[in-house]
């Protein structure tokens, strides 16, 4: 009963008094709102980063070689990673899911109306499934005949594809360079390259590595990558590829040995940061609000101190006058809370129609804390106005004008 005659009330509120009402919910409804939404936007930049590092492998590590230490350092071609060394990195299928050596050369192709630099990447079939970063859009990508039989076919970055073919299909369409003449068998597109580790420029073909052996004393390898099962495993699989190359090699051996565990932990805390940062900075809207409602309860107090009074003359206690207020600003708080919610969901969804190319994400669980939070805030406020009813004197009450 108390419960109805509280709705009542506040609804009541509406009717009087609906510009006050409606603009003192304000603060709470975009406080509330602001909330969400900044969530949402924090895990959609979040999403949007780690979908970036993703397509470089998140569970990538790999390895380079830096030099040899004597009296200072200098590059000893023995000490260079080589294609065993590759291949017993394979053995440890405990810790990798695949392994593969890429060999970095310089050549020059014939364009339209001049000779430009074209880099040229070695590698093995497995590329595309460990280092993630080129997408096949015509034709398709090196294959185990290939490297078995030294074929001097290449696929080609489709900037440079376009720039020597314009749209023409692939056909029977070839690249001379380094003094062959390598058959396209492919086009991929622009890769995602994450904190400038990419080897892949806009002018750059992928040959088998055994044809990129051909231009090396030995079969070397400039970068050794792995993908590493799980996550977890990432510092076990750095280590052990540092324990293997500093075996196989002369002592002195210098080798690098990275992975992304660093770009993805520090884009994890800056994205939490920044969300909570901004999250704190929207609270102040929802306690503005609060303080709004504050001042509502009070007004009402003052607007119905006779009748308060006279509740209290015919019995009601000190809890249940604290009781009525308390709802009542809980009831309006939770109107403001709950057009926030509404608000700051609705507004992520429908972006979702409109936007494309980036996943937009919508936190549920952030409208509920949302909710709870500004109905909190609104019964903090609430406390200082039930306090005041529920002291009020009943025969001073009688007597207010």
């Amino acid at each position: 009963m108390v419960f109805r005659e509280v709705l009542e009330t506040a609804l009541n509120r509406f009717r009087t008094h609906p510009v006050q009402t409606w603009l003192t919910l304000a603060g709470l409804i975009v406080g509330t709102a602001a909330i969400i939404l900044i969530v949402s936007l924090g895990l959609t930049g979040r999403g949007f980063v780690m979908e970036q590092i993703e397509g470089v492998g998140s569970h990538l590590v790999w390895a380079t070689y830096q030099g040899t230490v004597t009296q200072g350092v200098s590059r000893l071609r023995d000490d260079q990673i080589t294609d065993g060394d590759a291949k017993a990195l394979s053995a440890r299928t405990d810790l990798y899911r695949g392994v593969t050596p890429i060999v970095e050369l310089q050549g020059t192709v014939a364009t339209l109306s001049t000779s430009a630099t074209l880099r040229i990447v070695g590698t093995t079939p497995n590329y595309t499934a460990v280092r993630r970063n080129v997408r096949i859009v015509d034709g398709r990508f090196l294959d185990d005949d290939d490297v078995l039989q030294r074929a001097k076919v290449c696929v080609v970055n489709r900037p440079l594809y376009e720039e020597l073919f314009g749209g023409e299909p692939i056909g029977e369409k070839t690249i001379r360079t380094l003094g062959m003449t390598f058959r396209v068998v492919g086009v991929f597109d622009k890769p995602v390259d994450t904190m400038g580790r990419g080897e892949v420029i806009p002018r750059t073909i992928f040959v088998p590595i055994t044809v990129g052996w051909f231009f090396t004393p030995i079969r070397r390898v400039d970068t050794l990558f792995a993908e590493v099962r799980e996550f977890s495993l990432i510092p076990e699989a750095v280590a052990a590829m540092e324990s293997l190359l500093h075996e196989r090699h002369r002592q002195g051996a210098v080798f690098k040995v990275e992975s992304m565990t660093t770009v993805i932990r520090v884009a994890e805390a800056i994205s939490s940061g920044l969300i909570l940062v901004f999250v704190a900075a929207a609270a102040v809207s929802v306690v503005v609000g609060g303080v709004g409602i504050m001042n509502i309860l009070l007004a009402s107090v003052e607007q119905r101190t006779r009748e308060i009074g006279l509740r209290k003359s015919l019995g009601a206690r000190h809890r249940d006058i604290l009781r009525q207020f308390l709802l009542e600003a809980f009831l309006l708080g939770s109107i403001g809370s709950l057009m926030g919610v509404l608000l700051g969901l609705g507004l992520p969804l429908a972006a979702r129609l409109a936007v494309t190319g980036v996943t937009i994400r919508v936190s549920a669980l952030s409208g509920i804390l949302a909710f709870l939070f500004s109905s909190g805030v609104t019964i903090l406020f609430g406390v200082y106005p039930a306090m005041r009813a529920a002291g009020l004197n009943p025969v001073e009450a009688l007597r207010h004008e």
